[in-house]
């Protein structure tokens, strides 16, 4: 079964600071149907503004995954972690029994454009830990490139999580085909262009597919795309 959610149905929140279009129910905002789809509990699709961000706050018992698709995202947290994610990068943090952190844009002129995803833990209570990890474009070109695992693959963040996230830039007439356990469970969603699935669902920026019960999945693109697809339980 896949289900389409277009970008114009995610909750959008818009503050002189920061816009944010979220896919999931979060915090004080709830959308109908959204709270969480297998261990994905948030996907929000953020932009802050020049030297504006998030100050100093408390997560546990999370796994948070960062990717930035434009400009730089500056990091603080209580573990002495001080730095920026670039575009490309992505970052990974296991709250545990508990972090804090805050980011911010890291430019004084420029926006930044990133989504953040948490997810569930598989095993609670864990020490908090770290990481991070730039992927070059040319790595993703025409193919997925697993960039975020819970299952040791080689070159990628890892994840207190049975989940493989992927990263993709198809150029104009490219496609692929992904196979996978019909038991486990697909989310694709497109950072910029326009995706064909199984020839026959057209999909633009912002829009996602939450993919029950699939087994083979063909993604395709007339245009060129960029998009993120998370094999998850």
């Amino acid at each position: 079964m896949i289900e389409v959610v277009p970008a114009k149905n995610r909750y959008k929140v818009k503050r002189d600071w920061i816009e944010s279009n979220l896919s999931f129910s979060f915090r004080n905002y709830t959308i109908p149907n959204s709270e969480c789809f297998g261990s994905l509990c948030a996907f929000n699709d953020d932009i802050i503004r020049a030297g504006e961000g998030f100050e100093m706050h408390p997560h546990n018992n999370l796994e948070i995954v960062t990717y930035v698709i434009d400009g730089v995202l500056g990091y603080q947290d209580s573990l002495g972690n001080n730095g920026i994610v670039e575009a490309g990068g992505v970052q990974r943090i296991s709250a545990g029994t508990g972090i804090e952190h805050l980011e911010y844009n890291y430019s004084d002129d420029e926006d930044v454009h990133f989504l953040q995803l948490w997810f569930e833990p598989e095993v609670e209570d864990l020490e908090p830990s770290w990481e991070q990890n730039e992927f070059a474009k040319e790595d993703q070109l025409n193919r997925l490139l697993p960039v975020i695992s819970g299952h040791d693959k080689e070159g990628t963040v890892k994840i207190n999580q049975d989940i493989d996230l992927y990263l993709a830039t198809f150029e104009a007439g490219e496609s692929i085909t992904y196979r996978h356990d019909s038991k486990r469970k697909l989310y694709l969603f497109v950072i910029k262009g326009e995706v064909i699935i199984n020839n026959d669902c057209n999909l633009s920026k912002g829009d996602s597919l939450r993919i029950r019960e699939e087994f083979e999945l063909n993604i395709g693109t007339e245009v060129g795309a960029e998009l993120m697809l998370i094999d998850l339980v």
